[in-house]
């Protein structure tokens, strides 16, 4: 089989269901990803916070505990919504400081709608979905924990738990 076939037999892999690389055996899968309620409120933290005189917000020092402990802060860049500065110190992977993007402030405020999805794969953005949604919609869905437990667990086995 050529180049050629073998990359077209990889991409059918990974948009549909995933597979391992027949090169060298890594798992792969493109990644519908929306953006959430946990998403919309860090973004939304990150364009009131107090900045630096640049712009920037030293998240880890200065965010709550929440949106630390979610890390969805970082997911926002695959919309272009936020940024992060780069590093100077070798010792540090990345500063941990942020900003919102232009685009990001006008999610916030109302102004500009995002693409409901983004695929991934390999942590980069491979298309956009052709819907749009509004801030508003990041809050709508409602989470029922009584509704899901039913659905994988019989009412009486939730009681070992």
């Amino acid at each position: 089989m050529n180049n050629e076939a073998l990359r077209q037999d990889w991409r059918h892999a990974i948009e549909k269901d995933g597979g391992h690389c027949p090169v060298c055996d890594r798992w792969g899968r493109i990644y519908a990803r929306g953006i959430n309620k946990t998403m919309a409120q860090s973004l939304m933290w990150l364009c009131k916070a107090l900045k630096d005189d640049d712009g920037w917000v030293d998240v880890p020092t200065s965010a709550p505990r929440w949106l630390v402990r979610s890390n969805q802060l970082s997911t926002l860049r695959w919309w272009l919504l936020v940024e992060r500065k780069g590093n100077d110190d070798p010792k540090n992977k990345h500063s941990g400081m942020w900003k919102a993007t232009k685009l990001g402030e006008e999610f916030v405020y109302g102004i500009k709608k995002i693409p409901e999805k983004v695929y991934t794969y390999n942590g980069e953005v491979e298309v956009v979905s052709q819907n749009s949604i509004h801030i508003s919609e990041c809050f709508k869905e409602y989470f029922d924990y009584e509704k899901i437990m039913n659905e994988y667990f019989p009412p009486a086995q939730q009681k070992l738990f």
